[in-house]
């Protein structure tokens, strides 16, 4: 026990240098995948600390947060915690040629694990996913907590690690897995990395560190690229003052580029000057520039465009629903465009909105009238902004 407690100060002692330089990370914080998890600042807290490395060495770009955290990386996690330092082989038979094979041993010697396969416990299953109640019973070892009365939860009776569950629950390691009620632990669910990032946080007293937002930017696709021809004739200029969303309508197997010239085409065919939108969404979720935005738009209803940027996701929305890629970039448009035309989120529209059209059809207009985009917009904006970027 005294061991294990001297290992676990020396551990937080060399956690405080690193997690002091946490302003120095850049925007987004030191992975890629982690932005929009809610354990983002517990990872950052455990990458500073040195317990984590990432999941794609050499890079250590990404952490992989939705994956779920095997025995091995367990092992690895605890190692690099505790700062356990030597340990003899433990002789589990299937360790040999894992990378965790040193870290296995390690923690088989401070008595945090005896293996996967009791009675014999000869093999330790290094690539098995950890439960939750496993990751208890480890914890448990690790930190030597005390026994804790209670039965705090209702899904961990007849579980062998109810004993664990309770002791890190007294240790506010853990508080369930059903907030907010928490009277569920979920013990054989498999715990994912990011969620072990937050126990190890909590059970090493280490503060989630504060990531700035990481700026958001649109990749435009020029007309140039996209294979857009120059005008016929002349615009009329104006000033944007609405945001207002429509959908191409049509459900044909032709897609991106080659589909918006033959729209392009169609609105040459009608006498307009070029193609009727400011910008396309396709169904990739890639961004094309259309007219520019200093042109009043067109439209084939009786609703005059003049002020409306025109933003159209290629679909048709009364047959299909948008793709999660066409709502983020929605979203971000409109962000982009709230601040560069000074037109609130919450009043952006539908085509429907101004003419007597199904436009911009049934499940994209929900998204308009639930206020869901307008509350991303809001979200993004807080964050930072868009940017608008040519290609």
């Amino acid at each position: 026990m005294r061991l294990v407690l001297v290992l676990l100060v020396a551990a937080l002692a060399a956690a405080v240098a690193p997690i002091a330089a946490a302003g120095e990370l850049p925007p987004g914080g030191t992975f890629l995948d982690d932005d929009t998890s809610v354990h983002q600042g517990a990872i950052e807290a455990i990458a500073a600390a040195g317990i984590t490395r990432g999941c794609n060495p050499p890079d250590a770009t990404l952490y992989c947060p939705d994956q779920p955290v095997t025995r091995g990386q367990m092992a690895a996690f605890l190692v690099r915690g505790l700062g356990i330092e030597s340990g003899p082989s433990a002789g589990f038979v299937d360790t040999v040629d894992s990378v965790f094979a040193t870290d296995i041993d390690r923690i088989a010697a401070a008595g945090i694990t005896f293996g996967c396969n009791p009675p014999h416990n000869d093999r330790y299953c290094p690539d098995q996913p950890v439960t939750r109640g496993q990751m208890a019973a480890f914890l448990t070892r690790a930190l030597r907590l005390p026994p804790a009365s209670g039965n705090s939860f209702v899904d961990d009776e007849g579980s062998v690690f109810a004993v664990d569950i309770e002791r890190i629950r007294a240790a506010g390691i853990t508080a369930g897995c059903n907030p907010p009620d928490n009277d569920r632990y979920c013990p054989d669910r498999p715990v994912t990395r990011a969620e072990m990032a937050s126990f190890l946080s909590r059970a090493l007293g280490l503060d989630a560190i504060t990531v700035t937002a990481r700026p958001v930017t649109i990749d435009l696709i020029s007309r140039e690229e996209w294979g857009a021809e120059p005008p016929r004739g002349a615009f009329t200029n104006h000033e944007i003052d609405h945001i207002t969303i429509h959908h191409s309508g049509d459900t044909a197997t032709t897609t991106g580029p080659a589909h918006f010239r033959s729209w392009q085409a169609w609105h040459f065919h009608l006498g307009w000057p070029d193609i009727a939108y400011h910008y396309i969404i396709g169904r990739d979720g890639s961004v094309y520039e259309g007219r520019p935005f200093a042109a009043v738009g067109d439209t084939a209803t009786e609703y005059d465009p003049t002020g409306h940027l025109l933003i159209v996701l290629e679909g048709d929305f009364d047959v299909t629903t948008p793709t999660a890629d066409q709502l983020e970039r929605l979203a971000e448009l409109v962000a982009w465009g709230s601040v560069r035309f000074d037109v609130p989120v919450d009043e952006i529209g539908g085509h429907r909105d101004y003419a007597a059209t199904p436009c911009p059809g049934a499940s994209l207009y929900a998204r308009i009238e639930d206020g869901s985009i307008a509350a991303r917009a809001a979200e993004l904006i807080a964050a930072g902004g868009v940017t608008l970027v040519s290609r």
